[in-house]
């Protein structure tokens, strides 16, 4: 009697055996050693990994027509993009000789999507785009549920500062933490939770470079995931906004921004990339500078600590001056503290750099120690 059904049987366990062989050979490479997915986590998606953006905010900043670099600029802006594999189509190469020739002056280039994810080209570009005289930045896309890697955020950002290798100290990083690409819009992680994961992503980056990253996020997600935290408005601000002001939207907790994101549907000479380019500026006036963290001594210690900027445009060569550092401490002019610290207390150090009428500053907490 069993043998109609169980043939039946059969060939259905069958069947659905072949149908997992397919999905698994067309899997991404990434994906197809992923952990399956959480009854508090969303199924994976690997699907927006060469974006340099999630789909919503490019949308946004889309605007009704292309522009071409730096068309929409501030008068007086520093100009720059910020490119993921999708600017290599087939893999082509970008011409960064020719993108420096358009008056490009800066880059940000996404090296790593979660822990899953590293683009191929990346480094050949900061190579590229450096050799060309562009300033560069790295980049890592946040995914704080993991989507099938690690949800730590130590571990995000070691995975991108491991992926950069020995220029992972020396370049300036940046956190993309914004809409999710892959469901729910703040990762199904609490305001509260989301602070914390930022302040452990900037942790995990300070430990291993001794500055903190510049924060890319859009205004209205920062309000919804973050509460308009205000713990990170010392660190520099890369704003997506589309707009033609003199001023984007900024999000809670930052005073000012230092990069405007303005639109994700240039056109770059050296780039021929059919999904856009994204255009950005620095802000005119501005020199913006990486923040190095609060900083732990002891009394009598040897002390030297490089104050950098977070753009090394062509021609910038900025004076630094700084108040309220800790006595037996001084400051080049070149931005380097050196010195040994002759007295235990906390100070409110303030840095700041100036050059050709552009200024900028950094302010960060001292704490001098006596020696157990």
């Amino acid at each position: 009697m069993c043998i109609g059904v169980c043939l039946r049987w059969a060939a259905a366990m069958a069947s659905a055996g072949m149908l997992a062989v397919l999905a698994l050979a067309a899997a991404p490479m990434n994906a197809a050693a992923a952990p399956a997915a959480t009854s508090h986590s969303q199924p994976v998606n690997h699907s927006n990994i060469g974006a340099a953006h999630s789909p919503r905010l490019l949308r946004q900043l889309a605007g009704p027509r292309r522009r071409t670099a730096p068309d929409g600029a501030l008068p007086g802006a520093v100009h720059g993009i910020d490119i993921a594999s999708y600017q290599h189509p087939h893999g082509a190469a970008i011409d960064w000789a020719r993108v420096a020739a358009g008056r490009i002056q800066f880059a940000a280039v996404k090296v790593t999507e979660g822990t899953y994810y590293r683009n191929p080209h990346a480094l050949g570009d900061l190579a590229g785009a450096k050799a060309a005289g562009i300033s560069v930045f790295a980049y890592a896309f946040a995914i704080p549920n993991g989507n099938g890697g690690s949800r730590s955020a130590a571990a995000q950002a070691d995975y991108l500062l491991s992926s950069l290798g020995a220029s992972g100290r020396a370049t300036p990083i940046m956190l993309d933490i914004e809409y999710n690409p892959y469901g729910a819009e703040c990762y199904r992680l609490g305001q509260a939770a989301m602070v914390s994961w930022v302040t452990q992503f900037d942790a995990a980056v300070h430990a291993r470079t001794g500055r903190l990253p510049v924060i890319y996020t859009p205004p209205q997600w920062w309000h919804r995931c973050a509460g308009g935290s205000a713990a990170f408005g010392q660190t520099p601000l890369w704003v997506p906004d589309y707009g033609t002001g003199s001023s984007p939207a900024r999000p809670a907790g930052w005073s000012r921004w230092a990069f405007w994101q303005y639109s994700s549907s240039g056109t770059v000479q050296g780039i021929d990339s059919p999904k856009g380019v994204d255009l950005d500026q620095l802000g005119p006036g501005q020199l913006p500078l990486l923040d190095p963290g609060n900083q732990r001594t002891t009394v009598g210690s040897s002390v030297g600590l490089p104050v950098a900027l977070a753009d090394h445009g062509a021609g910038h060569s900025p004076a630094f001056t700084a108040t309220g550092l800790p006595r037996g401490l001084s400051i080049t002019v070149r931005g380097r503290v050196a010195g040994r610290p002759a007295r235990t207390g906390t100070y409110r150090v303030t840095v700041r750099a100036a050059d050709s009428g552009r200024t900028g500053s950094v302010a960060f907490a001292w704490t001098v120690r006596r020696r157990s």
